[in-house]
């Protein structure tokens, strides 16, 4: 018999890559993954629960965009849904409203705008909306700010209580920037105009540029390491300087832009954007970089259903990228379907991962949000049930959207193993698993696939590993005398020995976690013989 030869499979940092065909998948990369995450360090988990932060469903109707994070008096998250502006700090949302039953009305395309000014929050409701408005958490209404122009300040003379109509607004160099603009009763889609210094309600009527160039209408504006970037549908402009005396605009790109604010997210040091058709881009301050290369047959090869119009959604939330889409080979989806999360600090040049909840639907409009306690919380908006969602909850195994804790699917496909050479056969042993422990008993499904065939239904054997409940032990100051023991619960692995692969030329194995159970695996060993060659 020949000598059996082991290869081992540690590093699972490539993350999903559906543009490589099985000949040049990279060793650690997957070609279909759902619900499962990628350990810096190697090894793959299933993710952490979605479950609400509201309890109560947001009342009206429910045509979500966007939430933000305002740190007032009170800590507050606002949402940004169909033509109203809504609050929480914490539990139950509600509308914000500028008088007793007159709730902001927003005319703006994405949802209403918000800048924070110091503890006051600035909103902008469209450039044919009514006003603008200010407010504080200690004030039980917003505050109408009167339209700029045909009104306008000199700077020797600030009164305060004013803002143009916007689309967009947004703070940088201690002044306040707006987009998209309606004055004395003329639309200008292509203006940005900007405030007195420090002075965020007076405007002159002189401070402003046209940006021209990349279609008509500023669709998003961001601020990146000092510039204020702004996004038309098919350019992206800088706005560089510090004063009106030398502000000056600088064309970034003529190939790329975005439809949407909400097809935006800012990081620590750039923002990440979605162009159409091209995909999701970073701009770093310098240069842009191109980071959908090994999600871009899902535009490619046209599986986004066309009943699911844009924007797509692209949130900056954990550190990670979370990209919404309708994903639908059926074309029939009419909502995003799926999360594509870009983690960048994953491998050389970062790793993708694939979501879902388990209603099958990707959330949008996603925030960090610190509340007024100090507790930490990565929040999600679910685009078809009112609800807002807490995420990457790992002490939690179900999802809970509408009241009920369920569970969602998650499996890992791995690539193909072929001991280097396709054109020989080999006898695949069985292969040793080093399962991540856990604390009650469950199954994973191994499905074992042949010879480069994996469609579904073509697995030639499958079989399913035990993994048994670890060693547990009482927590220091939460256990019972009489009832607990002392220690911590064990983390580590399990090594299961799965079945006989069987004779082929390339395997694949495909693993399927069980619903409502985490679990995860760090390590792979495959062992097989090679058989004789023929000509």
């Amino acid at each position: 018999m020949s000598q059996i030869i082991l290869e081992r499979y540690d590093d699972f940092t490539g993350g999903l890559n559906l543009r490589a065909d099985q000949f040049q998948l990279a060793r650690n990369e997957s070609p279909d993954m759902l619900n499962v995450e990628i350990d810096p360090r190697g090894g793959v988990f299933s993710r952490g629960a979605m479950q609400r932060l509201n309890t109560t469903a947001v009342a009206g109707t429910w045509a979500p965009n966007k939430l933000h994070p305002f740190y007032g008096d009170t800590s507050t998250v606002m949402l940004a849904n169909s033509t109203k502006v809504y609050r929480s700090t914490g539990n139950a949302f509600t509308t914000l409203a500028f008088s007793s039953g007159n709730d902001i009305a927003t005319a703006n395309a994405d949802g209403a705008s918000f800048a924070n000014w110091g503890n006051t929050l600035y909103i902008s409701t469209g450039a044919t909306g009514t006003a603008g408005y200010k407010w504080t958490t200690g004030s039980t209404y917003a505050t109408a700010l009167t339209a700029s122009g045909p009104t306008w300040q000199a700077l020797v003379s600030p009164v305060g209580g004013f803002m143009p109509k916007a689309e967009h607004n947004i703070v940088h160099a201690n002044k306040m920037f707006v987009a998209n603009t309606k004055e004395n009763g003329v639309a200008y889609p292509d203006r940005v105009r900007w405030s007195h210094e420090g002075l965020p309600e007076d405007w002159l009527e002189d401070d402003y540029i046209d940006v021209k160039g990349g279609g008509s209408g500023v669709n998003a504006l961001a601020v990146v390491q000092g510039q204020l970037v702004i996004f038309k549908t098919n350019a992206i402009y800088l706005l560089v300087g510090t004063e009106t005396a030398n502000f000056s605009v600088v064309e970034l790109t003529s190939h790329l832009g975005t439809s949407s604010r909400n097809s935006i997210a800012v990081a620590e040091q750039g923002v990440f954007f979605y162009s159409t058709p091209e995909g999701l881009f970073y701009y770093n301050g310098s240069s842009v970089e191109d980071i959908y290369a090994p999600i871009r047959p899902v535009v490619l090869d046209k599986k986004l259903s066309t009943l699911s119009t844009e924007p797509f959604s692209v949130s900056y939330v954990g550190r990670r990228v979370w990209l919404a889409l309708p994903y639908d080979e059926e074309n029939a989806a009419t909502a995003p379907t799926a999360n594509f999360v870009f983690d960048p600090t994953i491998g050389a040049k970062g790793s993708y991962m694939q979501f879902a909840t388990h209603d099958s639907k990707g959330v949008i409009g996603g925030i960090d949000w610190t509340d007024s306690n100090n507790d930490n919380y990565r929040l999600f908006i679910h685009p078809t049930q009112a609800y807002v969602l807490k995420v990457d909850l790992y002490d939690e195994e179900k999802d809970n959207i509408t009241g009920t804790a369920t569970g969602f699917i998650s499996y890992y496909r791995t690539g193909w193993v072929d001991g280097k050479t396709y054109a020989q056969k080999k006898m695949f042993r069985r292969p040793d698993i080093a399962f991540k422990q856990v604390d009650t008993a469950r199954l994973v499904n191994v499905k074992v696939f042949h010879n480069y065939e994996e469609s579904s239904g073509s697995e030639r054997k499958q079989f399913d590993a035990s993994l048994g409940a670890s060693s547990s032990g009482m927590l220091w100051g939460s256990g019972n005398w009489g009832s607990g023991l002392w220690g911590k619960k064990s983390i580590g692995v399990q090594v299961i020995n799965g079945s006989t692969l069987g004779l082929a030329r390339s395997i694949q194995l495909l693993f399927t976690g069980p619903v409502g159970n985490d679990w995860g695996f760090d390590s792979i060993a495959y062992k097989y013989n090679n058989r004789k060659l023929t000509g």
